[in-house]
């Protein structure tokens, strides 16, 4: 039989740069602006350092627990079955969550060239398209994967190669924002709510763990991978909020897609469409990836019999996970009707800190004590950048999940006589292999 190819260390590096350099950059350049002023260059650093921290913490428990899952392999096996339903199906949630707001991110960059979107009807509609492709499977998200990965690329050599040169010094003599008031937040609580929205940009490092039996040696190579991927990410983030500020100053608050705007001043009119093109075609991708990734966690929950019902596994005549599917699209659906792009980025962060929260008490649990302090620190000082109302969606999310351990909570002998079963289909499924080879 053939084995599975494990992936190399640079393509671990690429997967983690694809994953992580999404929307938020370039869509939410200007309101990191419009918080913080060029303080968001502060925010941008200190965000990427305690990002940082928190992916060390991610390493060290990849070092104990090298198979798939991150962290709700790490809460499940560091403080047991409860601690580790809620933040699996978390991490299925920030899957979900990261649907929704990528949607809304392609919808509102397609709105800089189509200001009368319907925005809500085509949202649905994608998703609903998307669920149901995904029911019947699909070959081509590899390449499009590595398409995307490329356009990405291409996207921010051209804008970092072509926009430098638009870079105004007067642009960043703008007052101390950490004293004055600005139009909107201004002050320390702008820099906190700038600090909060820049952790949007690097929520896609935590899905590298997941995949950690699809790479070789993980033990070693993630955590030197997840390093190398996030100093690579804080630098081209830094670099690209840079030459906005440069290039537009106050005008950066005005534009919705920031990047867009200062390319049009180099190559004219013609600039903005081109760039959302790209833009919108790199998230597109993304998007694509969460859809048919997002149900395999909460099918794998369910086959690692972590008290979410045994059905939500059971796979269709083409190898998807129907109820797995239908759940992540009736939510996908959901979570994107409950706001604007901005609201679903921060309940995107939101769902992120649970796991940087329970990853770094791990980090204790295990005398990780430096790292562990550090990223439960850290996971606080977001929690108060939180708006209001992503307060109440999240802790509202959280509180129904409890509910629902308490509901389906399978008992014992149930989940003991599920996985004997399970891994008899198992082993007659490989004689049946063996007779025909």
């Amino acid at each position: 039989m053939k084995e599975n190819k494990l992936l190399s260390p640079a393509a671990i590096f690429l997967l983690g740069v694809n994953s992580i350099i999404g929307s938020g950059i370039f869509l939410l350049s200007g309101k990191i602006y419009e918080d913080a002023g060029i303080w968001s260059l502060l925010a941008i650093l200190c965000a990427g350092l305690s990002i940082f921290v928190i992916a060390f913490a991610y390493a060290n428990m990849s070092k104990i627990y090298s198979k798939n899952g991150g962290a709700f392999v790490y809460a499940k096996e560091t403080f047991g079955r409860f601690p580790g339903f809620i933040v699996g199906m978390v991490t299925w949630l920030l899957g979900t969550v990261t649907l929704a707001t990528e949607v809304s991110a392609l919808l509102t960059a397609m709105k800089m060239i189509l200001p009368n979107l319907n925005s809500r009807l085509i949202g649905i509609i994608i998703i609903l398209a998307l669920g149901i492709i995904s029911y019947f499977g699909s070959s081509i998200i590899a390449g499009l994967d590595n398409l995307t990965s490329f356009v990405k690329i291409v996207l921010v050599l051209v804008f970092i190669f072509t926009c430098l040169w638009l870079v105004r010094g007067l642009n960043f003599s703008s007052p101390n924002l950490l004293t004055a008031s600005s139009a909107n937040l201004g002050g320390f609580k702008g820099f906190l709510s700038a600090y909060g929205t820049v952790f949007f940009f690097f929520t896609g490092f935590s899905f590298l763990p997941v995949n950690a039996e699809k790479m070789k040696n993980p033990a070693k190579n993630l955590p030197k991978m997840m390093s190398l991927v996030m100093l690579t990410c804080l630098a081209v983030y830094l670099i690209i909020q840079t030459i906005t500020i440069g290039a537009l100053g106050p005008e950066l608050t005005k534009t919705l897609v920031p990047a867009a705007t200062a390319f049009s001043k180099i190559v004219g009119s013609i600039g903005i469409p081109l760039f959302v093109v790209g833009i919108c075609f790199s998230i597109f991708g993304v998007i694509v990836a969460t859809t048919f990734n997002t149900p395999t966690i909460l099918a794998s929950l369910a086959q690692a019999h972590e008290d979410v019902p045994m059905f939500v596994s059971k796979n269709n005549r083409f190898g998807t996970p129907t109820w797995a599917i239908i759940l992540t699209t009736v939510c996908g659906i959901a979570l994107f009707l409950s706001g604007n792009y901005v609201f679903l980025s921060g309940l995107t962060v939101f769902m992120s800190f649970v796991q940087y929260l329970s990853t770094g008490l791990a980090n204790i649990k295990k005398k990780f004590l430096l790292i562990g302090i550090g990223s439960v620190l850290f996971s606080l000082v977001l929690l108060t950048s939180f708006t209001l109302s992503v307060l109440i969606l999240g802790l509202g999310i959280l509180i129904l999940l409890v509910m629902i351990y308490f509901v389906v909570k399978l008992d014992d002998d149930e989940r003991e006589k599920w996985l004997k079963e399970h891994q008899e289909k198992s082993k007659g499924g490989d004689v049946n292999t063996v007779k025909r080879l």
